[in-house]
């Protein structure tokens, strides 16, 4: 018990190190512009920079780290003359839009307007080398110093902690979310992907994270269901329900006729069922783990002072709680809608999870990714968290102290649901000899979830598509093709105002 406690304290502190530049990373966009010095010295004494391309293109070409090289490359090729200024731009900035271009399948970002002075951290001196090729400037000597302070025994102990997590506890939290009264983001979230090549979301939310019509004092939920069929097409189910109708017990959560999730059994070998019953939708499916849960947090809880620090939370903000009560699973069962009806056969993950506050005093945004191919089940988060699982061999499972050597880059915003729902990306891994970069590729990914708030700053969806898997162990190199599930959540608040919505009893457009 003290071990767990230590290893939870040693992991805060760290965190707390390092949190400036993640708490950046998740609530802002770091972002570059190439300039010329003479451009850039006209404006030295004002307050926002408005070169000449934004008066003829209408918007200003930023670039992510990794497109900086490339790009001046391209388009700067022997110029001596330029600065490299590193800019932070709040992720949900009205003026910032990803937008694809002709000849390139990733998005870049494009601010639309005047860049205002205080965005500007830093301005680095740009120029080729001799042989004419530009190289990123190297990362801030005291940056470069705590990374390597950090002892590899420890990275180690976090990439592994799920050995010394206390799964039990995460039992007992499932069985307190079942019974503790519902909370304003409470989740019960299912992914999977069936052999036959089709694939499916289904998440409840015992309460509207957001209200979609006028102010009451009655409480709803959300049940959704999402199906991407073996030929391409989505099928998408949605609706709402007083939360007055939900039943729930130690086991089993319950919508009379409706739903019902149900944990049967103890411990590690708990199983679950979910059957579903609405007038468009019959659905059984059976899930049995393979695996004992996973947190990302060593328990299964992030402090509120940690919310604060990493996501910009006010100040006071509760805990918060995520628990892969399925890391995997196998999933049995069958599906009938409307002329869809399958028998259903493949792997399943369950995470479910609570935080006692509402998205308005939140401020941050993540993705969240899932991949299974070829015998491998990888999840997590960029940065911070991974899950990496070959056969029943559990590889890595923990958090990632240096979140550098854990990226998301090469991303593509083209959902026609939602400009901020990310629909393609290259995520990659390293840590001592193994390494793997894992990419959705666009063109393969259809929006399988798309549920956004009054304020178009805020949105969780969900794409699912084909990827590629290429992972390196020592000196082999493998790659290997699969499936991903690739998740935008964005709680950032903007000041937009809140449009009129539908009322219950009509169809909401972004679940058909």
């Amino acid at each position: 018990m003290y071990k767990i406690q230590l290893h939870t304290l040693i992991l805060c502190c760290l965190m707390l190190l390092s949190a400036v530049s993640i708490s950046r990373a998740s609530a802002s966009e770091t972002l570059f512009f190439i300039v010329k010095k003479t451009d850039w010295l006209t404006y030295a004494n004002s307050l926002a920079f408005s070169p000449p391309s934004l008066k003829k293109d209408g918007f200003l070409s930023l670039v992510t780290p990794e497109q900086v090289v490339p790009m001046a490359q391209k388009l700067f090729q022997g110029q001596d003359d330029l600065l490299l200024l590193k800019l932070h731009i709040s992720a949900v900035d009205p003026h910032l839009k990803w937008e694809t271009v002709p000849g390139s399948e990733h998005s870049f970002p494009h601010y639309y307007g005047d860049l205002p002075r205080q965005f500007v951290r830093k301005i680095y001196p740009f120029q080729p080398q001799q042989d004419g090729k530009y190289v990123f400037p190297a990362d801030p000597l005291l940056k470069r110093i705590t990374t390597r302070l950090v002892p590899k025994g420890l990275v180690n102990t976090f990439l592994s902690y799920q050995d010394w997590q206390q799964t039990r506890r995460f039992h007992r939290l499932q069985v307190n979310n079942f019974l503790r009264p519902k909370v304003q983001l409470q989740w019960w979230y299912f992914d999977f992907f069936f052999e036959d090549g089709s694939s499916a979301v289904l998440a409840f939310i015992p309460q509207l994270w957001w209200d979609e019509t006028e102010i009451t004092t009655e409480k709803k939920a959300r049940f959704t269901l999402s199906l991407k069929t073996k030929q391409g097409l989505v099928k998408r189910f949605s609706t709402v329900v007083p939360q007055a109708e939900i039943i729930t017990t130690a086991d089993h959560l319950e919508i009379p006729s409706h739903l019902v999730i149900r944990s049967i059994g103890s411990g590690d070998q708990r199983q679950y069922t979910i059957q579903v019953s609405f007038p468009e939708i019959d659905g059984v499916f059976k899930i049995g783990p393979t695996q004992p849960p996973f947190a990302p947090f060593p328990g299964g809880v992030m402090p509120g002072i940690l919310q604060t620090v990493l996501s910009g939370a006010p100040w006071g903000a509760p805990s918060f709680s995520y628990v892969s009560q399925i890391p995997n699973s196998r999933v049995s069962g069958s599906l009938a809608w409307g002329n869809y009806q399958a028998l259903l056969d493949g792997q399943a993950y369950h995470e479910q999870g609570r935080l006692d506050d509402t998205p308005e005093r939140q401020g941050s945004n993540w993705a969240w990714y899932h991949f299974a191919g070829a015998g491998w089940n990888i999840f997590g988060t960029p940065g911070s968290y991974i899950y990496l699982q070959h056969g029943d061999r559990i590889v890595r499972s923990g958090f990632h102290l240096i979140s550098a050597n854990y990226t998301l880059q090469n991303r593509t915003y083209d959902s026609p649901d939602h400009a901020r729902i990310m629909t393609g990306g290259e995520i990659n891994f390293q840590h001592e000899d193994l390494s793997f970069r894992l990419t959705l590729r666009p063109s393969s990914a259809k929006t399988l979830v798309c549920f956004p708030s009054p304020n178009p700053n805020q949105v969780w969806g969900t794409v699912e598509g084909n990827a590629l898997l290429t992972i390196s162990e020592g000196t082999t190199t493998k790659t290997f093709e699969g499936r991903m599930f690739l998740e935008t959540c964005s709680w950032e608040v903007g000041l937009v105002k809140k449009q009129p919505t539908m009322q219950r009893s009509q169809s909401v457009p972004v679940f058909k």
